[in-house]
């Protein structure tokens, strides 16, 4: 029994063992198989497959590859741009959008040439490497060109849009500006009323008519607030902003109409306390150039600090505190001549220390001089010819040559001269204005 027991558990190893090794023998065959059979495909697959040929090297791909970016780019901008011209011009017409329209003709033409270049790149023909340089960077230029002006117009309407959907709000402030301008009318009123007790109708010219001209440029700006506020009501209006635009510059001019009455009375004040402060200066200096005179060196020297003496003499006797600025200039001149007639008599020590004293003086009047005619022509624009505005930036660059000046007699000559020739434009600006 023992016996078949072991004999019947030995045939089943044996029966084990061997279904174990054909097993392993099959698996090997077929992965042997599939192996053989993959390395015949990828060698057929080599064969089958055509030569590969050498690209363009890689600048000139990558040249290529942004070419044809910036043509889909601008192709769709271009596509774009068409309906936004149609939305311009329904909503701002044909003149206004005439800008746009003309980029976006111009973008065509370059789209245009930008596909028959494309295309000449992708023919059967074949092209140079320097050709394909030069076509495909003449597509960037093009496409980068048109595309730039596009939306350069496009932003501009978008400006437009936000304008005049930001009306509004910026016609509230416009109304406020003309509240705030209405409001300083009686002031500016008085101011001007105070300055004509004071002072000649000449010193006061400048600003004579400035209230009268506020008032109604202020009724004007109030109209067009009201214009445009009426507008808002129409969905299809899109000259609110431009209204609002006009009513505010009209606001704006009147307001600065106002502040040039109080301008001038400041400067009146300051041409008044300089000319008193010269007056004293004068006074004293009439005593030294007595001295000088009957101490000078030769007859032609005397007489020559004698005439002067005589001038400043006459000047201070006649003195008119109404017209500071006219006071003020004679007096200047006579002092000047005064100066010069000493200038043989003195030495350089005393003459430059003079001069210093002297060039404060006159640079207060040259700024006051200059401040006074440019709110003058800033208040009136338009009104005042070239002849003014010219021989008032001459008076500005005479006016910085002598603030930059070391020497003082140098500085005091340029100042002066600065002073003359914001007088004479002044003088020009008020006869343009009255024409």
């Amino acid at each position: 029994m023992l016996f078949l027991a072991i004999r019947a558990a030995s045939s089943d190893l044996v029966q084990a063992v061997t279904t174990a090794l054909v097993t392993i023998v099959v698996l090997f065959a077929i992965v042997v198989i599939v192996g053989f059979t993959i390395l015949r495909r990828r060698r057929r697959r080599a064969e089958l497959a055509p030569a590969r040929v050498p690209g363009p090297p890689s600048g000139e791909t990558d040249l290529s590859t942004r070419a044809n970016i910036l043509l889909v780019r601008l192709d769709d901008a271009v596509a774009q741009a068409d309906d936004n011209l149609g939305f311009a011009v329904a909503q701002f017409g044909e003149e206004r959008s005439r800008a746009f329209a003309e980029a976006l003709s111009a973008a065509r033409r370059d789209l245009t040439e930008s596909f028959r270049l494309k295309h000449r790149l992708d023919d059967s023909q074949p092209d140079t490497a320097t050709q394909q340089r030069e076509w495909n960077a003449r597509i960037i230029h093009l496409c980068e060109t048109a595309q730039k002006a596009l939306a350069d117009e496009a932003a501009a309407f978008d400006a437009l849009r936000r304008r005049e959907t930001d009306a509004p709000t910026e016609l509230g402030k416009v109304r406020m500006l003309v509240v705030t301008a209405s409001m300083r009318v009686p002031a500016a009123e008085s101011a001007l009323s105070a300055l004509a007790g004071r002072y000649s109708p000449d010193a006061i010219a400048p600003v004579a008519g400035n209230v009268a001209e506020a008032r109604a440029l202020l009724t004007t700006a109030g109209q067009g607030a009201e214009a445009a506020n009426a507008r808002l009501a129409d969905p299809l209006a899109t000259d609110v902003a431009d209204r609002v635009q006009e009513a505010r510059a009209t606001a704006t001019t009147a307001l600065r109409l106002l502040e040039a009455v109080d301008a001038l009375g400041a400067t009146l004040a300051e041409q008044s306390d300089r000319l008193d402060n010269l007056a004293s200066q004068s006074r004293v200096d009439l005593t030294e150039a007595r001295v000088a005179r009957d101490s000078a060196p030769d007859p032609s020297s005397a007489a020559a600090i004698g005439g002067a003496v005589t001038a400043v003499e006459s000047v201070l006797g006649s003195l008119d505190t109404g017209d500071p600025a006219a006071s003020l200039s004679r007096l200047e001149g006579a002092v000047a001549s005064l100066d010069s007639a000493l200038a043989s008599a003195r030495n350089q020590t005393q003459r430059l220390e003079h001069a210093g004293a002297a060039l404060a003086g006159v640079l207060v009047s040259a700024r006051s001089q200059i401040a006074a005619t440019q709110d003058f022509i800033a208040s009136r624009r338009g009104g005042v010819g070239a002849d003014a505005r010219s021989r008032l930036a001459e008076a500005q660059r005479l006016l910085e040559v002598a603030e930059a000046q070391s020497d003082p007699v140098a500085a005091l000559d340029s100042a002066r001269s600065s002073a003359t020739y914001s007088r004479d434009a002044d003088a020009l600006a008020r006869f343009d204005a009255h024409r």
